[in-house]
């Protein structure tokens, strides 16, 4: 293998592990790829000048758009939201109550589409109607962690143990963040009760293709209008229907 094949060939592996984890230092990728730290600092020198990796404060390097345009990233998320949408009208005409999709975005869900506006029992849009998600402490955002790969929800934890949850600052990856995350996942779905106003309830499942999450869809209600066994009992099973359909849409449309 010449020297220019062995350098593409590297740079590539260093792209997709910062694929899979959303980010991460030098060290990390250094030691997960068996090379060099110097190594993969000049493979990220170049990959940073070509416009394809971005490095913050911090020095954790993150694939930029460009990079994601030239993979499924960027395309699997919007074909996601695209597959939803009919799904979430249909949900919503059932439930009655505001339905959402969200995807992964810079250690946050980033609500993507909602069915808000045709909520005929509307929660008050500016006290829940936020762009962002919790990690941790949102329906959508345990949703993701409970079913995403193993490493990515490893590195996303990792992160937000070291740096804060950036939408939820009190919110933290303790002891019983494991336990919670595994609940979920036996449920298969993750619940959000908000005791603040408005407060809201919300039930949230993930959108797999594959091994990977690319979105997840909640349905939220105002908790005092329906208690919570009831509002299982009539949600969670038409959220499992449109989960469903969605996953098998993307199945049935991927290209071959």
């Amino acid at each position: 293998m010449t020297e220019t094949i062995r350098t593409l060939t590297r740079g590539l592996s260093v792209l997709k592990i910062l694929n899979e984890t959303g980010g991460a230092p030098c060290q990390v990728i250094a030691t997960e790829l068996g090379l060099s730290r110097p190594t993969v600092y000049r493979i990220l020198v170049t990959l940073v000048d070509c416009g394809l990796v971005s490095a913050d404060d911090d020095k954790v390097y993150r694939p930029t758009l460009e990079t994601h345009a030239l993979g499924n990233g960027l395309t699997d998320k919007a074909w996601a939201v695209w597959s939803a949408i009919p799904e979430m009208i249909k949900l919503q005409k059932e439930v009655l109550w505001t339905c959402e999709i969200a995807t992964f975005e810079d250690y946050a869900m980033v609500r993507r589409d909602s069915t808000h506006l045709v909520n005929p029992f509307r929660i008050e849009i500016r006290e829940f109607d936020d762009r962002q998600r919790s990690m941790l402490t949102s329906a959508l955002g345990r949703a993701y962690l409970a079913f995403c790969p193993k490493r990515e929800a490893e590195h996303i934890l990792a992160h937000l143990g070291r740096f804060g949850d950036p939408i939820d600052p009190e919110a933290d990856v303790g002891p019983r963040t494991q336990a919670a995350l595994q609940l979920v996942r036996e449920q298969g779905y993750a619940l959000e009760q908000r005791i603040a106003y408005p407060y809201a309830t919300c039930i949230a499942a993930p959108i797999r293709y594959g091994e990977r999450v690319l979105a997840c869809i909640n349905i939220a209600w105002i908790a005092r209008a329906i208690e919570l066994p009831k509002a299982l009992e009539s949600f969670l099973p038409a959220l499992k229907r449109a989960q469903a359909a969605i996953e098998s849409s993307l199945e049935r449309d991927s290209p071959p």
